[in-house]
Order: C-alpha cells, then structure tokens, then sequence
C-alpha cells in the first residue's frame, strides 16, 4: 500500500509496478563498483557572471542568506538610501513588489551600505518609512564589494546559483537626476521578475541607474577605523553565534564584545586556516545552500581589529542581538521521537560514535520532508546521522551490545534502507523543495549515528529527532543513488592514491544534495558528471577532507542531468608514514571495511525524478546493481 498522497492521476499506469517496487524497497541504495580507464585531469573554471555567496544581518540580527530557501526562483537586491530622495520615493512600489512576488519565488531585500549611517539610523528609517522586506545593513561594505553598486536605487536580480539576471534602474520614470516623469513606461525590475517567474529570458538585462551616487567607501581592511560594534561583530554573529552560544556545542559562547576579545588571537588563528568555520567544499566548484565560510575580506577585517588594539566602537552600529530559542526552527514537528535510554558520556577518553535505533511507530507509510535534531547534551554531540531500517537489523545489533545503542566505526554494519538526513552543530534544518518527500514505510526503525566528543566531565545524552510529514498534496518522492567502489585497494607508502567509482543514470535525474565518506586514510575528493554529450559539470570538491567534519551539502539549486549521465567520484587516499592518522606502523595495504583500520569510498545522492515511471526504473536499475554486487 502507498501513501493516499503519492496515489491518482500523477500516477497513471505504473500505480501497480511502483506499488510493489516500493513494498519492496522504498528507498534502494547502489554501490558502483567501476574503474576509470583514464586519469582525471579537468579543471572547471569559475563564470565570472555569477556572483559569490551573499549574506547579511537584517536590522533585527537575524541572518539572511539570500536566495537559500528551496522555493526562491531569483533574489531582487536594491541598494537603498536613508536620506536620497529618488530612493525613498521608490519604497512603496518595492513593498507592494516584495508582496505580490513573495509567494512566487521572488525574495526582495534592501542594502543599506553607507559609512555616515549607524545601524540604528537605518532600522529608524525602517520604521518610518514602513518598510516590509527585510533590510541588511551593509556595515563593512562585504555587499559593495561583491556587487559593485554606484547609485542608490539601484536593483538587481540575481539566481540562487548566483548569475545575475539584471541590473540598473527600478523602471524609467527618473530620466536624469531632477527630471521625473508622471507614471513610468517601463518597469525594468518588474518585467525580469515576470520573465524568471514565466521561465523565460531577461529581456533587457542591464540599465543605467539613475539616483544618488555612492561614495566610494574606504576598504577598512587597508585604512579607517575597524571596530566590533560595526564590523566584527556582524561577522561572529553571522557566521560564529550559531555554535557559540548559551549551552551550544561549541565550548565557550561569542555573544558579546568582552566574549570574542578574549578569544581574539584564537580566531584570527582558526579562521586563517580555515578550520572554523567548518566548511569544507571548496570555492568556486559549485555552490551550495548554507555556506559557512569568511570572505578574504571579512578576515581581513578580523586582522586590522585585532591590529589596532579591538577597539569596541559605537553601540549604535551594534547589531540586534540573535533571539535565543529553545524551541524547533521549523515549527513544532508532527512526530517527536527520543532516544529509549540514556547514553553515558565519560569525561575523558577517545571520541564515540553509537548507534541508537529509535522505532518511529508509524502505523501508516507517510512521506517526510523534513527532519530536526535535538542533542541532549550540545556540547558533547558532534554530529548526528539518520539511517531507515525497514528489517529490524540494527534492533539485532543493539541487543547484542550491552550499552544503550551500539558502537560502529565507519556506517551502521548494515546496508541501510536509505540515509534520511544528517545534522551539525549550526546547521539550519531544511524542508524539501516544495511536493517532495522521502518515503518512509509503517513500522520502520530510524537508526541515528551519534558521534560523541569528551570534553573534560562527563555528560548524559537523551537526544530528540523531530519528524516533519509532507503535506497531503505531495506528489514527488526522494529516493537516493549512492555511488561507490568496494574494490578499492591503497597500497603501503603511497601519499596521494587515486581510487574512483562511477555511476551511468539510466532515466532523466534530478540531485538536490550530496554527502562524501571516506575514513582517516582520505585526502581529498572530487565530485562530477559528465553529460551523454561530453560535457563536464562540477558538483562537489573537498581538498582537504578531514573525517571528523563529514557533512550534507545541498546544491543551491536542483541540479537536473539527464539520462546517461555518468556520475565521477575521484578520491585521494594518504597511506603515508607522513600520515599522522594512519593506525599502521609501518603502513600495511587498506582495502574496503567499516573498522578504523579500513577505508570507504562512497557519496550519497538525493534526488527524484519528474515521473513517476523514471522513478521506478531508478529504482529497479538500483536494486540490480545492488543485487550485481553482493
């Protein structure tokens, strides 16, 4: 039986086989076992038409990241003024702008980047001119410098995977400065809008602005004053605050200018090593939802602070402090689920990775679309993942170990029905895009890999795993490739050793995500595809993989490849005496295991297809390899 929101008309003649795929093995997993014949050695490089990651404090703290919601089609950046005429003059159409295509996938912010407006001048303009999108204010000039404005207003309208689609004017109704027209003839903003929400073309991409000249403002981190109040603590809170809060996970809060000035020389360390924050895909491949890294910039501005002595600056430009919430981000869930018994922690000792089985008691399969993580203790859960068990195996294991749970190293010890989602310490929880969910069956068993650290006392676990259903109207389920090679074989000495696994679609696939693992022998790993007609698209490239920070990484938009795609995994393996982690000494040949001692060579994929007859046949094309490969 499947769920009565995945049945009717959108079904049409696979309803029986998909029935009985699903019954079978709603959520199947691959495990490629092939080797390349040749040497991978393309570069992908960056397009100079897309813009980088922007981000930024609105006038209330809160962080906007912009064009990051599953549902967002494009982002209308307006630089705006609190004291230019021409741009005052257009906030009621921006309003009634941020209304009307709000709910059609068009998000509408304003930039306020101006060096003689505090932070409070600015949300004092907020209030009075009733502004009803959200405001960043622009402190540093982090967004002038990626988006190069040179008046206010002036608008831009940009995708989520950062291509500017246009730029110039509002509309024409300000010939020049000081000349305006009674009611404008064209609507340059208004007209790209249209044409994203229509999926057609930008008509007129590009227009001269006309308004109030920005003044080029000093580059703090060559002259001027760099001040926490303005500067720094925009930063910490957008990118730092998350972790390091009241009974976060990370060990001491950075909430306050006495907090990160005591702590100042240390940031300036792990962030120049781009240890902190954890944010491992490196630049310029692809570009993914939630990305946590400093701009050159922004470290810069670290630098000169700590240089010139932390000056704390004017409370005026602090930001509104981050509302502290104990609650769900998402709401609260449809089903709360808790750990059976409590997990012990000790205060000292190597890190621990447990797996509890925790039984969803589902009566009814349901689709979900999305799922939340509570740790009971944050500052000793490190990260958590989520496996379905359809079968009852991990029951079978935990009974076999006398603790709550049991220990694994490298994966479950079983093969997995599906890898529901994963979570982070900082982590924003996330729905699916709009109409989809992951299918899971009634009766089924969640499966969460803890991964616990000491931290110098010991610590009680008692974790909670908020389930969110899809709504009735879902249509679409999420499935998962995974791509891998068991035959992978590292000999003794070798720094830098390549092993690859590929993956041929056999239907049109659309991937939202994609999770790496290896273990402590990996290095490096590179992520891509290659089209049926021989193009090359980057997906994912970590180059300094480091086991301890394994993550999800969601693609900013669906990225959709079509039948006979080939999917690449290339990983780099060190089994080096020059390896610090390398348990064998001297070193011995690593081949496929889920021990310490052994190496693992896999990236999972969320992904869907447009029909539900693809779906199947990527369903069956999965349970074949698997069966192939046993």
């Amino acid at each position: 039986m499947v769920p009565d929101q995945i049945q009717g008309t959108a079904i049409g003649s696979y309803r029986g086989r998909r029935t009985g795929l699903i019954s079978a093995n709603a959520v199947c997993m691959l495990l490629v076992c092939m080797l390349l014949p040749f040497a991978f050695n393309q570069g992908f490089a960056n397009d100079s038409s897309h813009i980088g990651v922007l981000k930024g404090l609105d006038l209330d703290g809160r962080l906007i990241r912009l064009g990051q919601s599953n549902d967002t089609k494009a982002v209308a950046v307006v630089f705006l003024s609190t004291h230019c005429p021409i741009s005052n003059g257009y906030l009621p159409l921006l309003n009634e702008y941020a209304s009307e295509y709000g709910a059609q996938g068009i998000e509408l912010v304003g930039v306020i980047s101006d060096p003689s407006v505090t932070r409070s001048d600015a949300k004092k303009h907020s209030v009075d001119y009733r502004v009803e999108f959200p405001v960043l204010f622009d402190g540093s000039g982090e967004l002038r410098l990626a988006l190069s404005p040179t008046h206010t207003p002036q608008a831009m309208l940009i995708r989520p995977n950062g291509k500017m689609l246009y730029n110039g004017t509002i509309d024409d109704r300000h010939v020049q400065v000081g000349r305006k027209k009674d009611h404008a003839a064209m609507s340059y903003l208004r007209d790209a809008i249209r044409a994203v929400i229509a999926r057609r073309p930008v008509d007129v991409p590009k227009t001269k602005p006309i308004g109030c000249l920005l003044e080029d403002p000093p580059n703090k981190a060559i002259e001027g004053e760099v001040t926490y109040a303005r500067d720094v603590a925009p930063v910490i809170q957008a990118n730092c605050a998350g972790c390091h809060c009241q009974n976060g996970s990370a060990p001491f809060p950075l909430l306050s200018y006495n907090d990160v000035s005591g702590h100042a020389n240390q940031i300036l360390e792990v962030t120049h090593s781009r240890f902190m924050p954890p944010w491992k895909p490196a630049t310029g491949f692809t570009r993914f939802q939630d990305e946590l890294r400093l701009t050159n910039h922004e470290m810069s501005l670290l630098n000169v602070w700590v240089r010139d002595g932390k000056p704390a600056g004017d409370p005026k430009d602090l930001p509104a402090p981050v509302p502290t919430s104990n609650g769900w981000p998402l709401g609260e869930p449809d089903l709360v689920l808790e750990m059976s018994d409590t997990f012990s922690i000790p205060s000292s000792g190597p890190d621990i990775r447990q797996y509890f089985v925790v039984p969803t008691g589902l009566k009814q399969h349901r689709l979900v679309n999305a799922i939340d993580f509570h740790p009971g203790t944050p500052q000793s859960v490190h990260h958590a993942s989520f496996f379905l068990d359809t079968k009852g195996k991990g029951r079978r294991l935990d009974q076999s170990d006398p603790a709550p749970g049991y220990s694994s190293f490298g994966g479950p010890r079983f093969e997995p029905e599906g890898t529901l989602s994963s979570w982070f310490p900082g982590m924003s929880p996330r729905r699916l895009p709009e109409g989809m969910g992951r299918f899971v069956p009634k009766g089924s068993d969640i499966v969460a890999e803890i991964h616990y650290v000491t931290t110098g006392k010991p610590h009680q676990d008692k974790s909670k795993i908020g389930i969110y259903f899809a709504p009735p109207s879902a249509k679409k389920i999420v499935t998962e490739v995974q791509v891998g090679n068991k035959r992978i074989r590292i000999p003794p000495g070798e720094s830098h050793h390549l092993q690859r696994a590929t993956y041929t679609l056999p239907v049109d696939t659309v991937l939202l995500d994609a999770v790496p693992h290896m273990h402590i022998f990996g290095r490096e790993i590179k992520v891509w595809s290659k089209s049926p007609d021989g193009e090359a698209k980057p997906l994912l490239w970590i180059k300094d993989w480091d086991f301890n920070w394994q993550g999800k990484y969601s693609f900013a938009e669906p990225v959709r490849l079509k039948k006979g795609t080939i999917l690449h995994v290339d990983a780099w393996y060190d089994n080096s005496a020059n390896n610090p982690l390398n348990p064998n000494s001297p070193p011995k040949p690593v081949s496929w295991g889920a021990d310490s001692t052994d190496e693992m060579l896999i990236c999972h994929f969320q992904c869907t297809c447009e029909t539900m007859g693809e779906l199947n046949e990527l369903i069956r094309h999965q349970k074949k390899h698997i069966a192939d490969r046993q």
